[in-house]
């Protein structure tokens, strides 16, 4: 009993020193940051998977998913979203997301989530398993 009254004591005051911000881990950005080849001689850098779990105004759990392209074309680069939104939303279905967010950073600050993608695309989930683009939006 006595161990367990001091580990408390020692707890508690460790927690008092010490900032809060120092006992939370903060997550850094890129978090996956490694090539994804979607299609022969198509590869894009994946930079960041993140699940938001019901954000406000949202029906349940969202994937986010961040990448950068070499492509300038916009066609192209919706065409990159769409075979990305395939690949990941298997594992988004399995964890629950009813959307996917993709998005595509030109930056830095972006793949660090500091400023927002150029351009983003949200899928759900349709018939037969397939991601269907709802929406488009060029800034949030």
């Amino acid at each position: 009993m006595r161990p367990l009254v001091l580990a408390t004591v020692f707890v508690t005051a460790l927690s008092a020193i010490l900032p809060a911000q120092q006992l939370v881990a903060t997550p850094r950005f890129p978090n996956v940051d490694r090539p994804v080849a979607l299609a022969p001689g198509d590869t894009i850098q994946l930079l960041n998977r993140i699940v938001v779990d019901r954000a406000p105004g949202q029906r349940g759990m969202r994937m986010d998913v961040h990448f950068s392209s070499r492509s300038t074309d916009a066609a192209a680069r919706a065409d990159q979203a769409e075979r990305l939104a395939q690949i990941v939303g298997p594992d988004a279905w399995k964890l629950g997301a009813r959307r996917v967010t993709i998005a595509i950073c030109d930056t830095r600050p972006c793949a660090e989530t500091r400023e927002q993608p150029k351009d983003w695309y949200v899928f759900e989930r349709g018939p037969g398993g397939v991601w269907q683009r709802v929406k488009q939006a060029a800034n949030r």
